[in-house]
């Protein structure tokens, strides 16, 4: 398909996980824009042909308006027809049925991941703050929580694997009257596990859920896509955490933290309710699936 510009909204383009001689955007192909509130993003990862800094959601119905006069009726319709000859043609998806039978299936179709989440949602109080850095184990998040007041659910930025368990602290001492659980993934917690010593040396009282994969899971998912050597060797150098495996309630608990071993969804909001009901850091590592195939 063949396009004119690339414009970016608000987005962060073209980024890989490790280097690689074949870049995301070929050299001589459509130019591309990029509008973005973070001065950062501009031209970051390959120049521009235009870069706008500043606010899209204010910003982007007025150059929507302006686009629509200049192209006018004729100029809109034309590019609906070419819209319409490049794209493939559309199926009709079957209609869903609605009702409590359709939210079990949904239930039954949601993955170990989401039924961990969900057995957190249910433990937790409606006011409480989520934040989350569970990296490859994100992907339905926000489905199972509830969202009834401001900042229900925190997340880090994109590739900034290491702030879960500081910014789970720095959360709850924003919010001190409000329950504060972080969802950290196992490799993450591995670049600031210093932060629970100071959980414990500050008395600062939230709960943090570990989801040990045992392995730097994002990792092998994106050296896999990269169709590389690791790939056709399905070797995966450095990103498993085992032999041995790291124990993160020992961990905790040598920097005074106490803790407690999961294995299985349906023991994880009891173990949640307790680590609130401490009155202090708590944290519960959970072991999940480590496959990444999927």
């Amino acid at each position: 398909m063949g396009h004119d510009l690339l414009f970016s909204v608000g987005g962060d383009l073209f980024t890989l996980s490790l280097p690689s001689d074949v870049g995301a955007h070929a050299r001589g192909h459509a130019p591309w824009c990029t509008w973005t509130r973070i001065p950062g993003q501009l031209g970051k990862n390959y120049p521009a042909k235009v870069a706008i800094l500043g606010d899209p959601k204010a910003t982007l119905p007025d150059l929507a308006e302006a686009l629509r006069k200049r192209l006018g009726a004729a100029g809109r319709e034309g590019a609906r027809g070419q819209d319409r000859r490049r794209s493939p043609p559309r199926m009709r998806p079957p209609r869903r049925s609605s009702g409590p039978g359709r939210a079990r299936r949904r239930r039954a179709r949601r993955s170990p991941r989401c039924a961990l989440v969900g057995a957190v949602a249910d433990a937790v109080p409606d006011d409480a703050i989520i934040v989350d850095e569970s990296i490859s184990s994100s992907h339905g998040v926000r489905e199972p929580l509830p969202r009834p007041g401001p900042a229900q659910l925190l997340r880090a930025p994109r590739r900034r694997h290491r702030l879960g368990l500081p910014a789970t602290l720095g959360v709850k001492l924003a919010q001190p009257g409000r329950p504060v659980v972080g969802l950290i993934g196992d490799g993450s917690a591995m670049y600031t596990i210093q932060a629970l010593w100071t959980a414990a040396h500050d008395s600062i009282p939230c709960v943090y859920v570990i989801f040990n994969n045992a392995s730097y899971r994002i990792l092998k998912q994106r050296t896999l896509a990269l169709k590389g050597f690791s790939a056709e060797d399905d070797q995966y150098v450095g990103m498993d955490l085992v032999n041995p495996r790291i124990d993160y309630v020992g961990m905790a608990k040598a920097l005074g933290v106490p803790g407690e071993l999961v294995e299985k969804a349906v023991e994880v909001g009891a173990a949640v309710k307790r680590g609130l009901a401490s009155g202090g850091p708590y944290l519960v590592d959970v072991h999940i699936d480590g496959a990444f195939k999927n």
